[in-house]
Parts: C-alpha cells; structure tokens; sequence
C-alpha cells in the first residue's frame, strides 16, 4: 500500500479533474441513481463555465472505472452499481466519503477479513527480518502518535508491511487499491487518542504471530483485529457506545 492521496492525485490538479470528483461523488451517494441521465456537456458546462472538451474528458474518465456509459441520442447514463469498479482508488474514496455508504463499509470490510488474514499467515511463512524491522517501526509509530495525522501513517505502513512480506506481488497491489479506502476508515475510527492506544496491543498480538513464524495465529490475530475494527467503525458512525478502536 502506498501514497494514500495517490488515487486523486493527477485528478485534482485540472479542470476535467474537478468534474470527475464532484460527478463521482454524487453518483456513488446516489443523487445520480442508477439509469439515470447526466446533464449534458452544453448544460453542464454553462452552468459551471468549463469547456465542453474537459467535460468530455470527465465523462471518459468516469466510464473507465464503469460508473456511466454514453450513448449516441440517449446521453450518459449511470451504470448499475454492481457494474461499477469497486477497486478504483477513486471510487473507494467516494464511497468512504464524509458519510460512509453502510453496505459498502461492510462490504470493504468482508473483503479486507478475505484478504488480511490469509496474507498475515503467509508472511508468517515468509517474512524476512527486514519485514519484522518495518513492522516494529511502525508499531512503536503507533504507540508514539500524538495526532490522527501522526497516526495513520505508521498505521498503513504495518498494514503494507504485512502485504509486502507475503512476498506475493499480486497483494501487494491490491493493497495500493484500497489504501485511499483504509486511510479514511482509519480516521473515522481512530480520532480519539483513547482509541488509537486501544488499537496497539491487538497489532503487536498480529506482529508477534509473525515474528514466531506461527501462521494460524497470525491469521487468528489479523481476523481479531479487522472483527473489532468493523465494530468500532459502525459505533462511530451509526451508533454505539463501546470505546476503543482496534485497527
């Protein structure tokens, strides 16, 4: 997993950019619903005052991760959700936005308790020192962390630390996919220094099953973490009272 901000980077920086953020929002909170009709390019462009040429671009854009379609006569149209890429640093991020979608968090979460845990027990077979190094940097990281911000890179880093030991490439990139997603759910749920030092000792219990070269209870130890982060991410956002954020 890398550079978190990395899914919106070339994006932001241009006019076309900035169509496809605020179109990919409201499309993935629904104000586009599935089937329906986006403004036109002579519509949209005068009401914002940007050229057809980057409105076009946008629209490309957003077909390529498989939100819209266009079609001669009948203009772009929102594509069915279950069409979507769900892998697209973009489209994860909109859909973990200011107000996370609920199926989708809970979706991202069955998808991390497929992944994390198989992969904690392979790099319990492989790891190498140098991944232990990492590992332990960013746990005493974590421990140290005086903000959020402060937070959420070490946090990511032993979560890339345990993909990269896996040694499967595969994994690895996946993990740069959903980075943009985990950066957001780490700071939904790790605001509270109560919470970020709750989290410590259920990574050091993943670190340790590594270190020992004891797959079962890495993958047991990674299962426990995402169980109780999924936990304190739906108290946090739709209710609860448990304290102690875990991921």
């Amino acid at each position: 997993m890398n550079k978190p901000a990395r899914a919106l980077s070339t994006a932001r920086r241009s006019v076309h950019g900035q169509i496809v953020d605020e179109l990919g929002r409201r499309i993935v909170a629904g104000e586009f619903a599935p089937g329906s009709v986006l403004p036109t390019e002579g519509d949209y462009s005068a009401r914002l005052a940007v050229s057809r040429t980057s409105f076009r671009e946008a629209i490309k854009m957003l077909a390529g991760k498989g939100l819209v379609e266009s079609r001669p006569k009948t203009g772009t149209r929102v594509r069915q959700r279950s069409e979507w890429n769900m892998l697209d640093p973009d489209v994860t991020t909109w859909a973990f936005g200011t107000a996370p979608d609920r199926t989708y968090a809970q979706a991202f979460f069955e998808f991390r308790h497929i992944i994390e845990p198989a992969a904690a027990a392979l790099a319990a077979a492989r790891r190498d020192v140098d991944d232990l190094d990492i590992m332990h940097r960013s746990l005493e990281g974590m421990a140290s962390a005086t903000s959020l911000e402060g937070w959420i890179a070490p946090d990511l880093a032993f979560h890339r630390a345990v993909l990269i030991a896996t040694r499967n490439e595969l994994l690895v990139s996946l993990g740069h996919l959903l980075e943009p997603a985990l950066t957001r759910s780490f700071s939904i749920v790790n605001v509270e220094p109560a919470k970020r030092q709750a989290s410590v000792p259920l990574h050091r219990a993943v670190y340790a099953a590594i270190e020992r070269r004891k797959p079962d209870a890495a993958r047991a130890a990674m299962t426990h973490l995402l169980d109780e982060a999924l936990v304190d991410l739906e108290e946090m956002i739709w209710g609860g009272g448990r304290t102690g954020s875990k991921e």
